[in-house]
């Protein structure tokens, strides 16, 4: 009994140090982007346009979402290695509650369907990705567009 109720506070104890962690982690970067809201009003304030990001190109590739930069391939991979992890939880989750044969039936399971799936991402073929389309970089303030003349028409 003294062993389960040490394990309880150790555990009570840890989780509740998760979790001033991640508050102070939230509070931190609640602060951050209050500076950088501050910033930016000061600026409009001033009359300055604060620009969206030095590089515009760079800013396009942050907004892209991760996804858009894998493969198919890279995406069946990562399924199957996510259903082979889920397969061996299930395995030792249902293998220590005392259900052997149903752990290694269920688990085994998932396993195998994790293989089959990593199996097809890995024998996939890889085509040819489809190229994106290419931001062009606004032109300088004192350059003129592309199309018209430099001389005024009348």
């Amino acid at each position: 009994m003294g062993e389960e109720l040490v394990l309880l506070i150790i555990f009570s104890l840890m989780t509740f140090g998760g979790v001033a962690v991640l508050w102070m982690a939230m509070g931190n970067r609640r602060a951050l982007r209050e500076m950088e809201h501050r910033e930016r009003l000061a600026m409009i304030q001033a009359g300055i346009v604060p620009a969206p990001e030095a590089d515009p190109l760079a800013f396009e590739s942050q907004l892209e979402p991760l996804s858009a930069n894998l493969s198919r391939k890279d995406r069946w991979r990562t399924a199957g290695t996510l259903t082979i992890g889920l397969g061996l939880a299930l395995t030792t989750l249902l293998f220590f509650t005392g259900q052997q044969n149903i752990g290694l039936a269920v688990g085994g399971a998932f396993v195998v369907l994790g293989g089959s799936v990593l199996l097809n991402g890995t024998l996939m073929s890889s085509g040819p990705v489809p190229p994106r389309p290419m931001m062009r970089r606004p032109p300088s303030p004192g350059s003129t567009p592309p199309g018209s003349s430099s001389s005024a028409p009348f």
